[in-house]
Parts: C-alpha cells; structure tokens; sequence
C-alpha cells in the first residue's frame, strides 16, 4: 500500500476505503465550519449547522473503527501535558476578553 494519508492505495482495501471516508469527512466538516460562520441567513446556519454536527459525528465514527482496528494509532496525553493545555487556553480566553 503508497501512502495511507494521501489515499493512494495501491490497493483498495477496507483501510484505504474507510481512510479516505475520514479524509472526506474532515473536510466535509471544515467546509461546514466556513459555510456556518460565514452564512448570512439564520435559517441557512441552522441547516449548516445540523448537517456539520452530523459529518463530525460520522467522522469521529471512522476514527473510533480505524483506532479499533490498530489503522489509526494515537498516544495518550499525559496527565501533566493535559494540564498545561488547559493552562494554555485559558489564559489565550482570558487575553481575548
């Protein structure tokens, strides 16, 4: 198999296939995100905004089958550096207001 990422399998399998589901789910969701903060209509947003939440939540799906699946392996936080995220951002929130 070529680059799992950039989905150029060499060959179509269930890991390439549910590969590029996440793929076009991210950006499903990211272009969501642009269309709901940028609508000018409430009705529109809200529609938006439903089908946004809808892609993510099917995209959070992919990842939890490939994380299964050992296709998608990730590292857990330590305690200390969830710790500094939180310290981090809060103090950026507090900047901005």
């Amino acid at each position: 198999m070529a680059n799992q990422t950039g989905n150029a399998c060499a060959q179509w399998d269930d890991r390439c296939m549910m590969s590029d589901l996440l793929d076009t789910a991210k950006f499903i969701t990211g272009a969501y995100g642009s269309y709901v903060c940028e609508g000018s209509n409430g009705a529109l947003r809200q529609v938006l905004q439903a089908n946004m939440d809808e892609t993510a939540n099917d995209q959070f799906q992919i990842f939890q089958q490939m994380q299964q699946r050992g296709w998608y392996a990730t590292k857990a936080a330590q305690q200390q550096d969830v710790q500094q995220a939180k310290q981090k951002f809060a103090q950026q929130q507090q900047q901005l207001m």
